[in-house]
């Protein structure tokens, strides 16, 4: 069972992050060819965690979730269609944080007669340990491309347990998918020291916001503060610091753009 979030849960070393932000954002290497989907999670979609079989009094905690990430066709077999599941950025609202999801995994759907399902997911919540959750081959996705599946730490077989409820279809924006409003371009250097550079194309006029937050959802700084830009190449910098001048600890932090109605992000590492 993942506890709520507290301050100790969402500090981790530099090594831990470099681990968290490659397996979120890790320049995953689609190969030639390969078909990319975005995809955006629907109502419905959950975070559980509690007791889940009698005699417990109280049920687990459900809370909703929201966010996106990609399915990436890889080759079949004669019985499956097999994609690779990347670009997972998740939010859970916990008491008064909002608490990052990031990984990747896998999906299959297919068989003979029944048509069953299977996802598979290594995920990291608020920058903790990698955890592996599984469906097991389950009955399931015949409305595929639409996903409804649920997965779980113990295979739903423990009492007391953590499991979501993936139900997503074809649509948003995903860092390097489909066609934003913004493009994200390089981050350089990351990791950093001193100040690090944030490079971006704005496909329209608009407003522009920027800001630096932590693995817990938390804003630490405001680097654009919905002042108009024109349409073309931007840039903003981040010397590490909070809003209050405050130098930030080592460790993974998340840069959102908000532009045109939609958020791309996008992941740097401070060194000491």
């Amino acid at each position: 069972m993942i506890p709520r979030t507290t301050a100790a849960a969402v500090r981790f070393a530099t090594l831990g992050c470099l681990a968290a932000c490659a397996l979120a954002f890790g320049a995953y290497a689609e190969p030639a060819g390969a078909q990319t989907v975005a995809y955006t999670l629907s109502p419905g979609a959950e975070f559980r965690t509690g007791c889940f079989t009698p005699p417990c009094i109280c049920g687990p905690i459900q809370l909703p979730m929201t966010g996106t990430f990609a399915l990436v066709r890889r080759a079949p077999d004669p019985h499956f269609a097999h994609y690779d599941v990347a670009a997972i950025f998740w939010q859970v609202q916990i008491s008064d944080q909002v608490v990052f999801v990031v990984g990747s995994g896998s999906y299959r759907v297919g068989g003979t007669g029944t048509v069953q399902q299977q996802l598979t997911l290594d995920l990291s919540f608020a920058g903790g340990p990698i955890r592996h959750f599984d469906s097991g081959l389950v009955a399931g996705g015949g409305d595929f491309p639409r996903l409804d599946v649920d997965v779980s730490l113990h295979g739903q077989t423990a009492c007391a347990d953590t499991m979501l409820r993936v139900r997503a279809g074809p649509g948003g924006s995903t860092a390097g998918v489909g066609s934003p409003a913004v493009s994200l371009g390089p981050l350089a250097p990351n990791p950093f020291r001193a100040v690090t550079r944030l490079e971006f194309l704005l496909h329209d006029a608009g407003p522009v916001r920027v800001s630096v937050h932590d693995a817990a959802g938390r804003c630490l700084r405001t680097l654009a503060d919905g002042a108009w830009r024109a349409a073309g190449p931007q840039a903003v910098d981040w010397d590490g610091r909070r809003d209050d001048g405050r130098a930030c600890a080592p460790g993974c932090y998340f840069i959102r753009v908000q532009a045109g109605g939609r958020t791309e992000r996008t992941s740097v590492v401070k060194l000491r």
